[in-house]
């Protein structure tokens, strides 16, 4: 083993730690618009990113 090797394998085992990262923020932005859009109120699905609409939900949860 040398360290290209050793340099290789990490780069890739933390670029699949990015890419599970990052398909699972898109899954929860879509899901969250798809969510509030189309099944919920029924109201535009960018209106997901206001955040009032944040600091509603965290009120009925506190």
């Amino acid at each position: 083993m040398n360290w290209k090797y050793i340099l290789k394998k990490t780069g890739i085992y933390l670029l699949k730690i990015f890419l599970v990262i990052l398909v699972i923020a898109v899954a929860f932005i879509g899901g969250v618009m798809l969510g509030y859009g189309v099944i919920g109120d029924g109201g535009s699905p960018m209106d997901v990113f206001e955040p009032e609409l944040w600091q509603h939900i965290l009120d009925f949860f506190m």
